[in-house]
């Protein structure tokens, strides 16, 4: 086997996009994230992170997250518990040049850019089977509902704020399997 010339990542400079958002990413899943996987984003919670994900995010934007379905939390914990991980060991292979990331980039940018697809329909589509189990469970307005952060039809609020949030989660995963798609990936400039 030959032996492969990784380049230095001063001439790599297009993966520091990818540093920089893995390294933001490696936050949200451990912050963000983890909130949904394994309870609600609530005003008032007594974890400053529920706080924070219900008030700077979720709250008029966002209330397929306040609603928190299953489907929803298990994304959020595979989000927080396997890519928050990975997310590190991603940053690491960027600035270290390891091109054996490569198979496990495919997987990871496969997965996310499916999953990306299913939590875009649910948010835009709404679902409004879920807002009357809600209503079942003891919430009978709208009104009361509004004063939680939701809407009857559980769809996005603001647009662009969902999508300032949310577009990296879907456009960096693409890149990667652009900047992977090739043996020996640090063996070139992206």
């Amino acid at each position: 086997m030959s032996e492969v010339t990784v380049l230095p990542l001063r001439e790599r400079k297009g993966d520091w996009i990818f540093i920089v958002f893995f390294s933001f990413f490696v936050f949200s899943s451990f912050a963000a994230d983890l909130v949904n996987g394994v309870m609600s984003p609530s005003p008032q919670s007594d974890y400053f992170w529920a706080r924070a994900v219900y008030n700077l995010y979720a709250v008029n934007n966002d209330p397929l997250l306040i609603a928190n379905p299953s489907w929803m939390r298990a994304m959020c914990f595979l989000s927080a518990f396997v890519f928050g991980p990975f997310y590190v060991v991603l940053v690491y292979s960027f600035i270290k040049g390891k091109n054996w990331i490569r198979p496990f980039a495919l997987i990871y940018a496969g997965m996310i850019i499916e999953s990306m697809i299913v939590i875009l329909y649910a948010e835009f589509a709404g679902d409004a089977h879920l807002f009357s189990q809600v209503c079942q469970g003891g919430v009978k307005t709208a009104e009361e509902l509004a004063k939680i952060g939701l809407n009857q039809d559980l769809k996005v609020q603001d647009t662009f704020k969902f999508l300032a949030f949310n577009l990296p989660y879907k456009l960096v995963p693409l890149m990667l399997a652009v900047r992977m798609r090739r043996e020996n990936p640090f063996c070139r400039k992206f």
